[in-house]
């Protein structure tokens, strides 16, 4: 079985953990991992792992943003968003069900306790929660590019006041107006 980023580089069998087995990469740190391995690691180990260490904020994935072909079936894999401040995409075989994790992903997952979550990041409820996440974080690049850092948070911390404020509406109002004192 050939890794499906390299595509000529022969995937050899390894462990991601103690019972969880996974066929790697030599060259890009690429992990398989079967679907059916997953869901009997899970199975003995239980959800919700214990809390890891501090999240490592330093790994960095080695994602290359193409679709990948799965290398047990060949089905074309699906990417999926994983979320929670983690700005890379699971590839998910929907034919064999297995998984591609690119370089350092297991070990950035498993830095904020994600690792035991694979099955559920790929739901359309967590989906959906992540395709949020990311455009929260675009609109907020752009308008820190647009108005500066300062001034980005000061009309943020405006917009908090002015929507716990008992008179919202006629704030706006009088925010909006073009000539508020008839001048």
């Amino acid at each position: 079985m050939n890794c499906p980023v390299c595509e000529s580089t022969e995937l050899i069998q390894g462990a991601l953990e103690a019972n969880l087995t996974s066929m790697k990469c030599p060259d890009c740190k690429g992990n398989w991992i079967h679907g059916a391995e997953y869901w009997k690691w899970l199975e003995k180990h239980g959800p919700n792992l214990p809390e890891m260490p501090e999240p490592v904020n330093d790994l960095q994935s080695s994602e290359t943003g193409k679709y990948l072909d799965c290398p047990e079936c060949q089905f074309r894999m699906s990417k999926f968003l994983v979320g929670h401040g983690i700005g890379f995409t699971l590839d998910h075989c929907e034919g064999c069900k297995g998984i591609w994790l690119d370089g350092n992903e297991w070990e950035a997952l498993k830095s904020r306790n994600l690792h035991d979550d694979l099955n559920a990041m790929l739901t359309e409820f967590w989906q959906a929660s992540a395709r949020r996440e990311a455009r929260r974080k675009h609109l907020e690049k752009i308008y820190t590019q647009k108005f500066g850092a300062e001034d980005f948070a000061e009309i943020r911390r405006v917009r908090v006041w002015l929507d716990n404020h008992r008179n919202k509406q006629e704030l706006i109002a009088f925010l909006t107006d073009k000539d508020p004192f008839g001048i």
